[in-house]
């Protein structure tokens, strides 16, 4: 992305106009997109491309989160939005389920707030302006994100297929007109999300992770050696038993071979032994433990929630009285 900003400009009526948050100039923004907002909007537009049966045309709208600190943004996750069609056919995102969603990420993320929203589509259109214009009723100098779908699925193609604007106004012909101002940003991850990135990007299309992560990796060859030993350990097992039965004659070399093997595992009953397992018992018992406070602290949380909304007004009557 170079340094120069775009500007796409669309004539919008004399008012509303767009606010903005300050007056400097766009440039001096700090952008920072997380994977995770990537992952979210492919998945989205995936997922509707393939219940529409391939239709091409499908755009998907979501709202974007994050934290801004000054002139640096940090655009962290996003959600899908619900969207309406009005008389005119023009799609629009449904207030309610909006500031409901919202309401529900400020209570696990108190940090973050709506910074703006998210779309598919090569370029940007004229009706995504009045719908630009709709969401900054319900919060000011918002963002607009493009992922270009097409773009991403070029043979050859190594850029990133997303555009980020910010919203400007200029006085045009002696009207006032938004602009769509693209700004220029940079990827930034935490170590959960280069996991997780990591562990997507190997996985094949059918489902199928032969070529996956290293932890994967590292986990399968766990898996391989701890079945490989199961059934070694139930072969000998076995051969003791015909042994014992009188079924196989009992060969000295082999048994010999057998006891020297168990003399070099440790004693189960040794005090080592013992501290180590109870030690990795209680830290078993402890994480289950934790669990289960949690969802009961989720439990009253929202049995208490549900109780503020049905006794509020008697509380406040009570309180007026006393």
């Amino acid at each position: 992305m170079t340094d120069a900003a775009d500007r796409i400009v669309l004539t919008a009526p004399p008012a509303p106009v767009a606010r903005r948050a300050d007056d400097t100039a766009s440039s001096s923004i700090k952008m920072t997109l997380h994977p995770l907002v990537v992952i979210n909007v492919s998945d989205h537009f995936t997922r509707a491309r393939a219940q529409s049966g391939g239709r091409p045309g499908a755009r998907v709208y979501g709202a974007l989160l994050g934290e801004q600190i000054g002139r640096h943004v940090e655009i962290a996750n996003s959600f899908e939005m619900k969207m309406t069609t009005n008389a005119s056919g023009e799609a629009r995102a449904d207030p309610e389920y909006l500031r409901t969603r919202l309401e529900q990420y400020k209570k696990t993320f108190p940090k973050y707030d709506m910074l703006g929203w998210y779309s598919t589509g090569s370029e940007v259109l004229p009706e995504d302006l009045p719908f630009h214009q709709a969401l900054c009723e319900v919060t000011e100098s918002l963002l607009y994100m493009l992922l270009d779908p097409a773009q991403a699925m070029a043979p050859g193609n190594r850029d990133l297929p997303i555009l980020i604007h910010e919203s400007e106004v200029h006085v045009v012909d002696e009207q006032p007109t938004m602009c769509f101002v693209s700004v220029a940003y940079k990827i930034d991850s935490i170590e959960s999300e280069r996991i997780a990135v990591d562990h997507v990007a190997h996985i094949l299309p059918s489902g199928d992770s032969n070529s996956g992560s290293a932890l994967t990796q590292h986990l399968g060859t766990q898996q391989t050696a701890i079945t490989m030993l199961t059934e070694r350990i139930e072969i000998v097992r076995s051969y003791l038993q015909l042994v014992a039965d009188g079924t196989v004659p009992a060969d000295h070399e082999i048994l010999r071979e057998i006891k020297s093997l168990c003399a070099k595992l440790p004693a189960i009953d040794t005090p080592r032994y013992h501290d180590e397992f109870m030690q990795d018992y209680n830290n078993t018992l402890l994480v289950s433990y934790l669990g289960c406070i949690t969802k009961g602290m989720g439990s009253i949380n929202e049995l208490i929630d549900k109780y503020n909304s049905a006794f509020d007004r008697g509380h406040s009557r009570r309180r007026g009285i006393f």
